[in-house]
């Protein structure tokens, strides 16, 4: 049985996020990916929201992360601030073993260091695996919403 642990992102491990990362938003426009992997590198926030990244191993091996950030509000959430689950991942082989649980035990203790009582998360209406994940972990589904982005200049 594999050794697990749950720690803090170091850059020393920036190799392995990035290919978990790149995995996880499979399809997305590679070039924003970068730059936002630089925005979080330089700055250790997210759209300048408070920042923090776990990792997950399996005998030292990174096989899952999770990101999350402090926001002011979430959809359903009746506190502020509420820690948000920017992006949860754990490699096929290791799923089921647990880290995924623990990643987001990692997430909602920074939350509470940041005073933080709730906690948000999304997932596409399509991914099935990620919505039954999340419930199994505690979260009530907040309801289905459609978002829209329109470039104005």
């Amino acid at each position: 049985m594999a050794r697990t642990r749950v720690a803090r992102y170091t850059s020393e491990h920036r190799e392995a996020w990035v290919r978990m990362r790149r995995e996880l938003f499979q399809g997305e426009d590679e070039s924003l990916l970068r730059e936002e992997e630089r925005q979080i590198d330089a700055s250790g926030t997210l759209k300048s929201q408070p920042f923090e990244r776990f990792l997950a191993f399996a005998d030292d091996v990174p096989v899952g992360f999770a990101e999350a950030t402090i926001r002011s509000s979430a959809e359903d959430c009746m506190t502020s601030p509420v820690v948000y689950l920017e992006a949860w991942f754990v490699d096929n082989p290791d799923r089921g073993s647990g880290l995924g649980r623990s990643l987001v035990e990692a997430v909602a203790a920074w939350g509470r260091e940041h005073g933080c009582s709730e906690m948000g998360s999304d997932a596409r209406v399509e991914n099935s695996a990620s919505v039954a994940a999340h419930l199994a972990l505690g979260f009530e589904d907040a309801g289905v919403i459609r978002c829209f982005r329109r470039t104005i200049s």
